[in-house]
């Protein structure tokens, strides 16, 4: 069976996107040909039955430009893919559903946004299959959506022995996009709740701000100015996904304060590094006991939850939470339920 396959970017360098390319590398050993349209394309290593064509927006393309090549490369490639898995971008199936239902393709739309506009609810009308991970993604609350694992690679993100060289303080780590909705301020306030109960930690804070969110970076920035002079919180920028696991791993715990709308994978990628992790995020269900869990958007109730763990023993749940995302979040999983969603016509 070949693909097409529709996404954002794809590079291996990229700190939010680059997982993508892993998963390629993967969907390439199940698919006979991948045919992959992203918007911008940087670093790649994939196999030779991986073709990538890019819309141009590391050239500096505009959306005219992105909307001729779009139409041009489903038109040239069209006897080079059986079927079509659009990631996230709901306008290319609004885009392309005509053409592709005219020519008997199925196609399949991930979308994990907590919400959704026209647009969003057009392409999952339009699409006969919609994924999703978190039960409170938009897409799930229609009948054709499916749930699917999240795509971890278990062996790539896995426990590492490394030296802790932080003289005995409990390292925090928070990694990801720098937005409004990550709440990075209220992991900073709750920094300063710490540092008041002289409690012995620092915060590691891995990220880059979209370019509309620079003023909340500076707003976050601000805020921890005290803490970041002490050497308690320290912001790094943000790195390619390949190089995550090493730093999970060199920390004590992973702090995520996105809340329950969406799933943010790098909860899970932490957990199959065996770490423990404090989240805000229900999307777990009733996998995650409470000491794991804080309320959101509350910066108390978080440091109360970090001074608690810091004092347990966590080998044990850490080791489950690894063989939780194994058993429900794995990538080969992934890829296989993507592949029999396909090879069923009727997706049953």
């Amino acid at each position: 069976m070949k693909i097409l396959i529709i996404t954002q970017k794809v590079d291996y360098n990229d700190g939010v996107l680059g997982f993508f390319h892993n998963w390629l590398k993967k969907l390439a050993e199940r698919f006979e040909y991948i045919t992959v349209i992203c918007l911008q394309k940087g670093a790649c290593d994939l196999p030779a039955n991986v073709e990538v064509l890019s819309l141009g927006k590391e050239l500096g393309h505009g959306r005219l430009t992105y909307l001729r090549l779009f139409f041009k490369y489903i038109l040239q490639s069209k006897k080079n893919y059986d079927v079509v898995f659009v990631h996230m971008n709901a306008e290319y199936v609004v885009l392309g559903s005509w053409l592709w239902k005219l020519w008997g393709k199925k196609v399949a739309l991930w979308y994990n946004h907590s919400y959704g506009d026209n647009k969003a609810t057009a392409a999952i009308n339009l699409a006969d299959e919609v994924f999703f991970t978190s039960p409170y993604a938009f897409s799930a609350g229609f009948e054709k959506a499916q749930a699917m694992p999240v795509g971890i690679d278990t062996e790539q993100f896995s426990p590492q022995d490394l030296i802790n060289k932080t003289n005995g303080r409990f390292k925090i780590l928070s990694i990801g996009r720098i937005s409004p909705v990550k709440n990075i301020d209220i992991l900073v306030k709750a920094a300063h709740i710490l540092q008041e109960d002289d409690f012995d930690f620092v915060i590691n804070i891995y990220g880059d701000a979209p370019s509309r969110d620079k003023m909340y970076l500076n707003t976050v920035k601000e805020l921890a100015e005290d803490l970041v002079k002490q050497g308690r919180v320290v912001f790094h920028k943000g790195v390619a996904n390949k190089q995550t696991p090493a730093i999970y791993n060199q920390h004590d715990l992973f702090v995520n304060l996105t809340p329950s709308g969406s799933f943010d994978k790098t909860i899970l990628e932490a957990m199959s590094c065996q770490k423990p992790i404090l989240i805000c995020n229900q999307s777990l269900g009733d996998f995650l006991t409470a000491e794991f869990l804080f309320a959101e958007n509350n910066a108390k109730d978080l440091a109360r939850q970090i001074k608690n763990l810091a004092t347990q023993d966590l080998k044990q749940q850490s080791k489950d939470f690894r063989q939780y995302v194994i058993n429900q979040h794995s990538l080969s999983s992934l890829v296989e339920k993507i592949y029999q969603v396909f090879k069923n016509k009727d997706g049953k």
